[in-house]
């Protein structure tokens, strides 16, 4: 098995428990409420400008252009098609609340990420990004062949998550940390991995 495999065996627990929140429960049952969708894409918009800021850190920490190449094009596929879902949303899904409240509630997930690309370097970055990507193609593969009908901003957005470009960026994680030398032990891909999936699920119970 892959360095990636191995971690993943290890980290199904803690996967799976990700996986049970509420949020993308009802997502993948077709029961996620209008207000639960709004609320989501305030703080899921916020997210998605912490992970450039990751990649971002990423590449600054990248020792060749060859290294660095992927996760721009990740980083472009977050500014480009990411962020038009979100705009094209904005006023078709108003959240009524307190947007800025809402954010700084989700902020442990966005603090989590930002602190292991500050704090630890490029490889706790990357494998904190391993960890959510891998939970999200996990269970939008799962919703996208459950046939419900869900809001078709949302099928959008679980579709988004199961096309070639993230199924892509996905594996290019996975390669990093086949990559990674045994200087860096298992016993830290294990803390950063369930760390990221702890602050994951902190994140989406605030969505409902």
């Amino acid at each position: 098995m892959s360095r990636s495999s191995d971690l993943l065996a290890r980290q199904q627990s803690n996967l799976a428990a990700a996986r049970a929140v509420p949020f993308i429960e009802d997502t993948i049952g077709g029961t996620l409420s209008d207000e639960g969708f709004r609320r989501y894409l305030v703080i899921e918009e916020a997210f998605v400008l912490t992970a450039v800021k990751v990649l971002g850190l990423v590449v600054a920490e990248s020792p060749t252009l060859d290294d660095a190449l992927d996760h721009v094009t990740s980083m472009s596929n977050l500014v480009g098609e990411q962020r038009e879902y979100f705009a094209q949303l904005r006023s078709r899904f108003p959240y009524e609340g307190d947007a800025a409240a809402l954010v700084e509630e989700s902020a442990v997930l966005s603090t989590h990420a930002l602190t292991l690309a500050r704090e630890e370097g490029r490889a706790a970055a990357l494998v904190g990004m391993y960890a959510a990507e891998t939970l999200y193609l996990s269970w939008c593969r799962e919703a996208a062949a459950v046939k419900v009908e869900r809001e078709p901003a949302l099928q959008d957005w679980v579709d988004m998550h199961v096309a070639p470009p993230f199924v892509s960026q996905v594996a290019v994680l996975a390669c990093e940390v086949d990559a990674m030398p045994e200087s860096v032990p298992d016993e830290d891909l294990d803390r950063w991995f369930s760390g990221m999936l702890a602050a994951e699920i902190d994140f989406h119970n605030v969505a409902v």
